[in-house]
């Protein structure tokens, strides 16, 4: 069964409305100028008020489709968030499920000696557990949900990735569906550089996370092309895109819009050694 999609709903509503609205106008004009001539009709005053009718109608839904753009943005979000935090669920539950077969293999090692054996086994198993609770440090689980989730994606395209948490955002001013937006949109923007450089390359994406006592930081950098300084601004702007396919120029847009409208800010830095997007938002009581 097909999901109703009220949006579309309402802008097919609103295109109905308006060019129902330009017959009843077309209709009356036609009316009181070719037909002026006519014996006046009680009836013809009804044309004016449909068409008022026709064209208020019109532009109330106009007016309902913002909203209603913005909350299907947002149930879009949320219904990923939960598809992320289900993926981080089922990674820790396979490492719980994992275990205790990591510790019958070390007691094992250690049983017969082998103690270098059990000392690198246990860096490995350390390593794994390591990289998904480095995505748990903050008291945001749609943040965490995604940041294990961008981790992922990006480790299967051989990229190194670090996540550095010294914050948890018990009292960061943003929304976490906004928060998962600027993050994501941020990380995908690093992936998608990485990308383009050679794979024999090492690829690495370093996720940094912080505060201090005026506000909520964080540091995104990666060891992608190089951007031209003339491009530190553009990137931020609608439309605007460094990829040769693919780019729709609105993440960054995206990422702009959402700090400044909690009174932040976002820009990046580049050189031949990395890139490097930071930013900030003001703690509310500032």
């Amino acid at each position: 069964m097909r999901k109703f999609n009220i949006h579309k709903a309402l802008v097919l509503m609103a295109i109905v409305n308006v060019l129902l609205a330009i017959l009843v106008i077309s209709i009356t004009v036609y009316i009181f100028t070719v037909s002026a001539e006519m014996a006046f009709e009680p009836e013809r005053l009804s044309l004016p008020v449909i068409s008022l009718l026709a064209f208020c109608s019109a532009v109330i839904t106009v007016m309902l489709l913002r909203p209603m753009a913005s909350h299907n943005l947002r149930l879009r979000q949320t219904e990923q968030s939960l598809d992320d935090l289900n993926k981080l669920n089922n990674t820790m539950r396979a490492q719980r499920h994992d275990f205790l077969n990591h510790l019958q293999v070390v007691h094992s090692l250690i049983e017969l000696n082998e103690h270098t054996e059990a000392n690198a086994y246990i860096d490995k198993v350390y390593d794994a557990i390591e990289k998904v609770s480095s995505s748990l440090r903050t008291s945001i689980p749609a943040v965490n949900a995604i940041l294990e989730a961008k981790r992922q994606a990006a480790e299967k395209k051989g990229i190194d990735v670090s996540i550095e948490i010294s914050s948890t955002l018990s009292e960061m001013p943003v929304p976490d569906w906004e928060l998962c937006k600027l993050f994501g949109n941020i990380i995908d923007n690093s992936i998608n550089a990485l990308s383009e450089i050679c794979s024999d390359k090492e690829r690495l994406l370093i996720i940094e996370l912080f505060e201090d006592i005026h506000s909520f930081k964080f540091k995104i950098s990666n060891n992608g092309p190089i951007i031209p300084q003339e491009r530190w601004d553009q990137i931020f702007e609608t439309g605007f895109t460094t990829r040769v396919r693919g780019g729709e120029g609105m993440g960054l847009s995206i990422c702009r819009d959402i700090m400044g409208k909690y009174n932040g800010k976002i820009w990046v830095i580049s050189d031949e050694y990395e890139t490097v997007f930071e930013g900030f938002v003001p703690r509310r009581n500032q």
